[in-house]
């Protein structure tokens, strides 16, 4: 269905959300043989520039992360150690530099620190996987990566294998696919998993390869290895988690895995195109992403660009795909295109720009203005029915911000702490992760209302917040993830209000 701009807005850039449900069709992961892999990883990493960056610094570039917090703490009498913490847990307290006559050594870094050069060794020697790179004990994100890299098991050795004759930086590239994967697996374990530009692309391409009900499985799996490795203090407790991984991730998700980085890192759309219907098993993938609800999604998009006129839907949406948002509410997949973008200005009053950032199905859009303000607009109404002054919504958006900063997990109630523990002891860590995000949001809205049920309506359903004052405006208090925003103006399309987020 073509979407036609509406007065006002003829320079939007429009975007249609749309839901795919695991389970609707049965799926199994894509066959991808060793030979098929090992011929397929070494054509795509010939043209593979990584430049003289470490691999995890080249991973983040590729994925288009900021680099980690460095979260040095200070202590004079003996130098500069490295505190890390998760969840109000201390699990790494390492030397960065240490003065005096006395050189201290944490025994149990030292001793998995050992253990990992061992197991590097038929690996081609010394640091093989880059952990070492930003310090010289394993942090977290180093065991992290190690774990995944122990799960890939002979898969890796694979890819070693293809590289063997070639005139390549065989640690670099390899050790640059493990750390891509690791933060790009990392993704799916925060509150609100949203993955753009190379991610997305890596999220649809294995929805066709793997199936969406896999992907999730992956997610579950992925969670409870994370975990582990924070706790991790020993090479053993790594190597389970990793084999544990191992199993559930299975020789074919681990290719697919792999060749997906190969094949998206660094490329325009002209490049990716031929990279992508050159893998192994492709067209069996591509009817599995359209049997997924797939085609029906290209089908609502206008493909402006010659490139992927002619192209199949997998192909057509791995190159066209701005962002991916997974949920654990469903589960759901919400996939946004971007539609294109016109020419000149749309204005709302005030002076202010406005653009469409989510166009809905049934009409209803959400606009983002100049000034940060983001309204939810029903069908018929239009940036000019947004009010040159709010000073309420103002109001609220200023509190709200300032509320969600006091929130953290010592905010909890005893109920919702065991709930969340429960989660957690079960191994469903996508639900501990929503029930707190809940736990985050009911704070948020209960201080709110305490300082503003005086004078506002606050509503248990439909739109949270109403002036009752003559030509009041709705508001709606909830988090500003990608999926989140999406979900509410699917839920309550038919109303006119502000999005107030935190």
């Amino acid at each position: 269905m073509a979407v036609t701009a509406e007065p006002g807005l003829e320079s939007a850039t429009v975007y249609v959300v749309d839901f795919l449900e695991p389970g609707t069709v049965v799926t199994r992961p894509v066959r991808i043989s060793r030979a098929e892999f090992q011929q397929a990883f070494l054509r795509l990493s010939r043209d593979v520039r990584l430049g003289a960056k470490t691999p995890q610094a080249a991973a983040r570039e590729l994925l288009h992360l900021l680099p980690p917090p460095a979260g040095v703490e200070t202590v004079d009498s003996t130098g500069d150690w490295l505190l890390e913490v998760y969840r109000d847990q201390a699990y790494t307290l390492v030397p960065e530099r240490q003065e005096g006559p006395v050189v201290l050594t944490p025994e149990a870094d030292e001793a998995l620190r050992a253990r990992y050069l061992q197991w590097c060794v038929p690996r081609g020697g010394g640091d093989c996987l880059g952990l070492l790179d930003d310090g010289p004990y394993l942090r977290t994100d180093d065991r992290r990566a190690f774990a995944l890299a122990l799960a890939f098991g002979h898969v890796l050795d694979e890819t070693r294998g293809a590289l063997a004759r070639e005139l390549l930086d065989v640690r670099m590239l390899v050790s640059t696919v493990v750390w891509t994967v690791t933060l790009y697996c990392m993704m799916w374990v925060v509150p609100e998993p949203t993955t753009k530009a190379l991610a997305a692309g890596m999220t649809l391409l294995l929805m066709g390869y793997l199936g969406l009900e896999t992907v999730y499985g992956l997610m579950d799996g992925w969670a409870r290895m994370a975990d582990t490795a924070h706790h991790a203090t020993t090479f053993e407790e790594l190597r389970a988690a990793g084999e544990e991984f191992g199993r559930v991730l299975g020789e074919d998700a681990a290719r697919a895995m792999i060749l997906a980085v190969a094949t998206l890192s660094g490329h325009t759309l002209g490049q990716v195109l031929p990279r992508v219907k050159s893998l192994p098993g492709f067209k069996l993938a591509g009817k599995q992403w359209k049997t997924q609800g797939g085609a029906a999604v290209m089908g609502r998009v206008e493909v402006e660009e010659t490139a992927l006129a002619t192209e199949e839907a997998l192909a057509q949406a791995i190159a066209a795909v701005e962002t991916v948002a997974t949920s654990p509410q469903g589960p759901l997949a919400v996939v946004m295109f971007k539609k294109g973008q016109g020419h000149g200005s749309a204005m709302a009053p005030g002076g202010r720009s406005a653009r469409t950032v989510i166009r809905h199905r049934g009409g209803n859009r959400q606009v983002e203005l100049s000034d940060g303000q983001r309204w939810h607009l029903s069908r018929g109404k239009s940036a000019a029915d947004i009010p040159t002054r709010d000073k309420v919504g103002d109001m609220l958006q200023e509190v709200v911000t300032q509320v969600a900063k006091e929130w953290g997990p010592h905010r909890l109630s005893q109920n919702e702490r065991r709930a969340i523990d429960n989660a957690m002891r079960n191994g469903e860590y996508w639900l501990a992760r929503l029930l707190e995000r809940e736990a985050r949001g009911r704070f948020v809205h209960a201080r709110v209302e305490e300082q503003f049920r005086a004078r506002l309506q606050f509503n248990p359903h439909g739109v949270d917040v109403v002036d009752p004052s003559p030509g009041g405006y709705k508001y709606e208090i909830l988090s500003g993830s990608e999926s989140n925003l999406a979900r509410h103006g699917r839920r309550m399309a038919g109303e006119f209000f502000r999005m107030i987020t935190f």
